[in-house]
């Protein structure tokens, strides 16, 4: 569908303010408008924002995940070594994934 940018611009501007995208927005105009009721289609929360800091957690931990498949290449595993980057890396994701399914509900 093509929009002017002057159109998408005020659909932006309006969806940030309910705290929705830009879609969400637009489906639940056109369910209003139309008189309809869909769960499917109206079932989009606000978009989570993931802040500065909990990114740079979320890229050390994706180096970190790439970082042990070199272990994993050596003859010889050491699972130890493994499990301990693994749960390195689930330490460091998991207050993030929590804190996500907080601000999003």
């Amino acid at each position: 569908m093509k929009l002017s940018s002057d159109l998408r611009g005020r659909i932006a501007k309006a969806a940030a303010a309910e705290g929705v995208s830009d879609s969400a927005w637009l489906r639940l105009r056109a369910l209003d408008a139309l008189g309809l009721e869909s769960a499917v289609d109206a079932a989009s929360g606000p978009r989570p924002r993931i802040p500065p800091e909990e990114q740079a957690v979320l890229a050390g931990a994706l180096r970190d995940l790439g970082a042990l498949y070199e272990p994993l290449s050596r003859s010889t595993v050491n699972a130890d070594e493994i499990k301990a980057g693994l749960d390195r890396i689930r330490g460091a994701v998991m207050p993030i994934v929590i804190g996500l399914n907080a601000r999003s509900a």
